[in-house]
């Protein structure tokens, strides 16, 4: 199976999970910066991964371009960001907004946690969690999951789990086989 992982990474926490998942599938984990030169069709399947900031889906462009150029090769994608998975209203409206119908209809979707490096964001995204952080505090007061997001955003934590990844390869090796198998 050839499989190449394309992601979109600041802080390191969605490189992490490409080059898993890159080495799961015996692919290479490519940073969009450099994956223009990639012919997606050439491919058993592609994996898209990309974080999420501010309500949007990092990437996301390159995704819908080679998506669109290739539409009998699989994509499967994942976003990454600090939300628990386990909130799951928050995770899912995430997910419906950053993957609209019909462009990236076909695509599998998983979320995966991240983390959080303040030390590691660029000057306009320190700025911009900056203002995050006193809407936090406004809210935290009454919402105990805004105070739990701003405690822990504010201490900076890793939430990669290596073990998460699993249904995105199993996914992917799924749809490669059928690939296979309809070209056979």
């Amino acid at each position: 199976m050839r499989a190449v992982v394309v992601y979109a990474s600041q802080t390191g926490f969605t490189r992490r999970y490409a080059e898993w998942i890159a080495e799961e599938l015996g692919g290479e984990a490519v940073p969009v910066e450099r994956a223009d030169g990639i012919d997606a069709g050439s491919y058993d399947a592609v994996v898209f991964g990309g974080w999420l900031h501010a309500g949007g889906l990092v990437g996301k462009k390159w995704l819908a371009r080679a998506r669109a150029a290739h539409p009998r090769t699989p994509f499967v994608a994942f976003a990454v960001g600090a939300t628990p998975p386990e909130w799951a209203d928050m995770v899912d409206e995430a997910m419906a907004r950053e993957f609209p119908s019909p462009e990236l209809d076909g695509v599998e979707r998983f979320y995966l946690r991240g983390g959080f490096a303040y030390e590691r964001l660029s000057l306009p995204n320190k700025l911009a969690m900056k203002m995050f952080f006193k809407m936090q505090e406004k809210q935290a007061a009454t919402d105990p999951r805004a105070a739990e997001m701003l405690s822990g955003m504010r201490g900076g934590f890793d939430g990669t789990d290596r073990a998460a990844i699993a249904p995105v390869v199993a996914r992917v090796r799924e749809l490669a086989a059928a690939k296979g198998a309809e070209q056979a």
